[in-house]
């Protein structure tokens, strides 16, 4: 699909020169943001433009900020000085040592579509009007920051906002790369000055201030003479200076930098020690964030300054949150390495214990190949050696939290009746053994798996209960709406369904799993306005979301605005092309076009993919009765049929056979189809009774065309009259 071009990029070695570019425009609400994660690490350039722009923007419109404070939050958490402290759930106010829960790697994208959707209101010409936001140093740009910025680029049109992309050199994160490709005008910015000046000619105090200025900018100057002056200078002094911006930066307390410059600083300082005990600060607040790839580089530093031997706690420290970000990430190749050597270092069975937890979780969940059986082993071992623990509350959350891997492991195993008596057993022994406030948030975690397990077993009443029992424990968990409002979609409460999607996206950054299944609520309750706005939204924060896109295609065929629909599934089929029911509904748009071959070769081509797909038969049966090819038709229905007898598709197959004068299979069909609660009793009692009368048995067909008629009123009236006139001579 091609997209339309409505952003700039600028291209220079020289920041100075690309800032004369984008100065030279009058711009009346123009925002700059300095995205090098040398200064503050993961959404360095996205907290630096939120914390432009919402002071004064909260003192405007308090309550559309504040309806976006997860977000702001999140990304800048020095704003709680100025805006107050969002919904917290049990996550969020767990203590590290009961922290059992973390975040979805999903979770930055929808704050990425959370702040796009606030940046895009405050741009109404009722506030703040049309905004230009320049991002600077963008090459330098941590993942964080190129999620925002890419999901920016695609969903902000320029007559709201106008962003600038300002970078050095040519970004290397792919999806940075594709949207800068696909949404922006790239410009080379040349430079208009001499190159700087070598520093041979300086004094040692010259070559010192140069050296001062490129520290101090945090080593994000791209002035040639302070790098080469940097580079220079004796280690010693260079140690000195980063020790000393460092110290100047904790001054400032603001948090942020404690995830970049601060870190940066003393990893080139003199002390390891400090170093490594900002990093564990640093990444200590990613994970718990969901800052996942932040976490694995802090990691993978935090490493190189700490050994086994002596410092082996902040080794594990660093090695563990190491593997539960490549897990979180879908990126698990090297989890059995980093678990393994852990595992080797130490004799200590609480780690041994914490280990087999982990591969016992690697194994059920994250292999390519899933092992249970090998799981059920790694996790059996850490049941038991949590016996060994000597403090009773420990020892019991321990045991519990261990057997609820096993639960998961059982669940996986096709066992869930033993999946559910583990978790039940393990929240009444921590209700037992511990006080009511110790691990609550593990406590809420067993009881939604209780919910769950309920779930697979079926049994829907006792699953509700449970989790509206886990939404009393935390009642600002937006998942936990979610889940019990799929489980009232899937009982029929729709309208209790969609009071729970409401309340999920109230409480989170929008995801589009909710918008979709609201969408179908709404749909099923033939609201098609809500149920279409719905997918929009869907398909803007989510483009290539195929079931939204097929879901959205089919609703727009319903409503006969066939030219969308045809857009849609087409792009779905961009990306998917063999996408067995986006090819069935281009089927269905082919065949309203009048396109009857095109409409044969992609229901044909549906059914090549899947041969069990009920709706291509019988779209494809309709097709070729149209086109007179009855006993095609015929064939496709008895497909169908074999699939899935219903009283509609026996119906269609009856009106085939009625058209080839085949009145007794007709017949047939048409009595068998009356014993489904779709079957059309009346018309199928006009129907047979025709039957009965083409093949010569005018009894029958009277008694059919009696029931039919006490139905009440028939539009075969005429034709009965022509065709049994005696059936209304005493009527």
């Amino acid at each position: 699909m091609k997209q339309s071009i409505t952003h700039q990029w600028l291209i220079g070695s020289r920041r100075s020169d690309r800032e004369k570019k984008y100065f030279e425009e009058q711009y009346s609400t123009c925002y700059v943001s300095n995205c090098h994660c040398n200064l503050r690490g993961p959404y360095t350039g996205t907290g630096d433009l939120l914390r432009q722009i919402i002071p004064e923007a909260y003192s405007k419109w308090p309550d559309l900020i504040l309806s976006h404070g997860i977000e702001i939050l999140s990304i800048a958490p020095e704003l709680k000085a100025v805006i107050p402290v969002s919904v917290e759930t049990l996550t969020s106010l767990a203590i590290p040592k009961e922290r059992t829960r973390y975040y979805s790697k999903l979770r930055t994208l929808r704050m990425s579509n959370g702040l796009i959707d606030l940046l895009l209101a405050l741009a109404n010409r009722e506030r703040m009007g049309k905004l230009t936001l320049v991002f600077e140093n963008v090459q330098a740009c941590d993942q964080l920051d190129a999620e925002f910025i890419s999901t920016l680029l695609r969903r902000a049109k320029s007559d709201l906002i106008q962003v600038i992309v300002s970078s050095s050199e040519i970004a290397e994160k792919e999806a940075l790369k594709k949207a800068l490709q696909t949404y922006t005008e790239p410009a080379t910015i040349l430079s208009d000055i001499e190159q700087d000046r070598g520093i041979v000619n300086l004094s040692d105090e010259q070559r010192l201030e140069l050296t001062k200025r490129y520290i101090f900018s945090d080593c994000t100057s791209d002035c040639e003479q302070e790098l080469l002056a940097y580079e220079a200078t004796p280690i010693e002094i260079r140690q000195s200076l980063h020790e000393e911006r460092a110290e100047s930066l904790i001054k400032e307390e603001q948090w942020s930098l404690h995830l970049g410059a601060i870190p940066f600083h003393l990893e080139r300082g003199t002390s390891e020690k400090s170093a490594s005990e900002a990093l564990f600060k640093a990444v200590s607040y990613s994970i718990n964030m969901g800052f996942y790839d932040a976490t694995i580089d802090m990691s993978l530093r935090g490493r190189k300054l700490t050994n086994w031997s002596s410092e082996f706690d902040n080794s594990r420290y660093f090695t563990m949150k190491m593997a539960t970000s490549l897990a979180a990430l879908g990126e698990t190749d090297d989890i059995p390495t980093l678990l393994g050597e852990v595992y080797a270092n130490t004799d200590d069975f609480r780690v041994h214990m914490q280990i087999s937890y982990g591969f016992s979780m690697y194994y059920t969940r994250h292999h390519r190949e899933r092992e249970h059986e090998k799981a059920k082993e790694w996790i059996q071992k850490a049941i038991d050696l949590a016996e060994l623990i000597e403090d009773e509350k420990e020892r019991a959350f321990q045991q519990v939290f261990n057997q609820n891997g096993l639960a998961l492991v059982e669940l996986h195993m096709d066992n869930p009746e033993e999946a559910l008596r583990l978790v039940t057993e393990g929240w009444q022994r921590l209700n037992q053994d511990l006080a009511p406030d110790e691990h609550m948030l593990h406590r809420s975690v067993l009881l939604h798996n209780k919910g769950l397990i309920y779930v697979a077993l079926k049994r829907f009443e006792e699953a509700a209960e449970t989790f509206s029992q886990v939404i009393q424990i935390d009642s600002n968990y937006p998942e936990y709406y979610f889940d019990r409002g799929n489980l009232y979609s899937r009982m029929g409460r729709l309208d209790e369904a969609i009071e729970d999607y409401n309340q999920a996206i109230k409480l989170s950054p929008p995801f589009p799993e909710v918008y979709f299944n609201r969408a179908t609520a709404f749909n099923r309750l033939g609201d098609v306005e809500k149920a279409m706005a719905d997918y929009d939204y869907l398909l803007d924060i989510d483009p290539e979301n195929l079931d939204g896109l097929l879901n959205r295609a089919t609703l727009l065929y319903q409503v006969e605005k066939f030219e969308m629909a045809r857009k849609d599934a087409e792009f779905g089929l961009e990306i998917e092309p063999d996408h067995a029911r986006l090819l069935c509904t281009l089927g269905l748009i082919e065949m309203s076009d009048g396109n009857n071959d095109q409409a044969l070769k992609t229901f044909t081509a549906a059914l090549n993919k899947d041969r069990e797909m009920m709706a291509a038969w019988t779209n494809r049966a309709v097709l070729y009765y149209e086109m007179g090819e009855y006993d095609r038709a015929i064939a496709d229905l008895t497909e169908a049929i074999a699939l899935e007898k219903n009283g509609t598709v026996l119906y269609n197959r009856a009106w085939v056979y009625e058209a080839q004068e085949e009145w007794q299979l007709s017949i047939s069909d048409y009595t068998e189809a009356f014993a489904f609660s779709d079957a059309d009793e009346q018309d199928i009692y006009y129907r047979r009774g025709l039957c009965f009368i083409k093949m010569g048995d005018r009894e029958l067909g009277t008694e059919d065309w009696n029931k039919h008629l006490m139905f009440g009123e028939s539009p075969h009236v005429n034709e009965m009259m022509q065709l049994l006139p005696s059936l209304f001579v005493s009527k």
